[in-house]
């Protein structure tokens, strides 16, 4: 036995190379053969190099799990939406691509039960619209939390995901289209369906609130600075705190230099804020009591066989813990807990928002803004405002008044008697377009009637 046959019976992942033929691509694996490992060429039936490097992995994987591998003929048929899916998505998430988990989830979710069964080039623009008119009409719902303290229901997807969602399938069929799979992108044709919804933002922490929170006791230790930072140093998200490392700081914590992990940029350039001085000894006090480390995370996992180590992105959310350590706190303000006519129960991301709004109340310029907040869209800055608390005019546009003219306006209005009709005299009467389409318009202020503009036109036979 070769050297080969013998470490393919080790359990070693077992891979395959591509190879060239006069007919095209062929797979050059391992495969399992009454009871023996035998090296086999197969051919793939392409000349398209990403097509047969997935097909490949298709016999590699086969192989692996000891099922029957296809032969010649089936490996010339087109691929599934499915079997496409799986190679994009992977390719997506080995780049670092910050979309990806999304993408996974809303195609695992909605795209793979209706569509994942189908060739790729069988689908057609209705197929992807019947989708999107169904996630409308509430037919497909989001996925329930799961968990001992799950209380979240499926519930409808908004527009916005809708955006999302189908951004996702276009993306991957004009990966599909560009690798000469596809005629033409169809999806291109579909559109997302409209909506009669209303956009609640979030309610958002007052400093004052803040300083209650910092200022408890018994509140967890770990919420307060997570708060403090995001409310203080660039709007930093959940992702940009749980990567931030003790090396990140300046000497006297006076500077804190991190990356943004929302960006489209694959290596993005680190980017470095000052710290204000009341926030330093907040940081130096929780970098005293994790015994003063040069390295690691600053907030690490804290309990279990993980402890000690960065938190994992995706599965990581301070919303329920915020409200939980407000409450704690005493703070009870009714709009941050439960949903109001107007808005949402806070959550973690808010304490960005209302970064963003304290920049816009000190009149802090929109480049600016961005700049600090990491937007790359003026748009979506926009989005980020407290829009309650920034509408306030400053003192400069206020014209200048004399307070003692506004006791003018006291003085009684005199009211015409009624007329006729019992309305005032002093209403003015209003005209309406359906009057004027039918033909009639207002008379002059001396008459107390309609006229029609047919009067005056000349009869026939006149």
């Amino acid at each position: 036995m070769t050297e080969r046959s013998k470490s393919a019976q080790t359990g070693r992942p077992r891979k395959g190379s591509l190879v060239w033929r006069a007919s095209g691509w062929a797979g050059r694996f391992w495969e399992l053969t009454d009871g023996e490992w035998i090296r086999v060429i197969r051919p793939l039936g392409t000349d398209n190099k990403a097509v047969a490097r997935r097909k490949l992995a298709r016999l590699v994987a086969e192989a692996n799990s000891g099922s029957a591998s296809p032969d010649a003929e089936a490996t010339k048929a087109i691929e599934t939406v499915d079997s496409y899916a799986k190679g994009w998505l992977a390719s997506r998430a080995g780049r670092g691509l910050p979309s990806s988990s999304n993408e996974k989830r809303y195609y695992e979710r909605v795209w793979k039960p209706a569509i994942g069964h189908l060739a790729l080039d069988v689908v057609r623009a209705a197929h992807a619209q019947a989708v999107l008119d169904d996630v409308a009409a509430g037919r497909i719902l989001t996925a329930p939390k799961k968990g001992k303290n799950a209380k979240t229901a499926p519930r409808r997807y908004s527009r916005a995901s809708m955006i999302q969602m189908r951004a996702t399938l276009l993306r991957m069929f004009e990966s599909a289209w560009r690798e000469e799979l596809l005629p033409e992108n169809r999806i291109k044709r579909t559109s997302v369906p409209e909506l009669e919804e209303q956009e609640k933002p979030r309610a958002v922490l007052e400093d004052s609130e803040i300083a209650v929170l910092l200022a408890h006791p018994e509140a967890d230790p770990e919420i307060k600075l997570l708060v403090l930072l995001a409310r203080t140093i660039g709007g930093l998200r959940t992702g940009d705190l749980n990567t931030l490392d003790w090396g990140a700081f300046g000497p006297e914590f006076a500077t804190c230099t991190f990356v943004r992990r929302k960006t489209r940029k694959k290596k993005p350039a680190p980017v470095t804020h000052e710290i204000p001085a009341l926030v330093r000894p907040f940081i130096a006090a929780w970098w005293n009591a994790h015994g003063r480390p040069t390295a690691g995370p600053v907030f690490p996992v804290r309990r279990g066989a993980r402890a000690g180590e960065q938190k994992k992105q995706p599965k990581q959310s301070y919303a329920e813990k915020l409200r939980r350590e407000l409450l704690r706190a005493g703070i009870t303000r009714p709009e941050l807990h439960t949903e109001t006519a107007t808005t949402r129960p806070t959550h973690f991301h808010a304490t960005r928002a209302a970064y963003a709004t304290a920049l816009a109340r000190a009149g802090t310029n929109v480049q600016t803004s961005i700049l600090l907040t990491g937007h790359a869209d003026p748009k979506v800055h926009q989005r980020y405002l407290d829009q309650l608390s920034v509408r306030v005019m400053p003192e400069g546009a206020v014209p200048a008044l004399d307070t003692r003219s506004a006791a003018l306006l006291a003085r009684a209005v005199p009211k015409l008697p009624a007329n006729e009709n019992g309305r005032s005299r002093n209403r003015p009467q209003s005209c309406s377009f359906s009057e004027r389409e039918k033909g009639f318009e207002p008379s002059t202020s001396t008459l107390a009637r309609w006229h029609s503009t047919a009067e005056l036109l000349p009869r026939k036979g006149v």
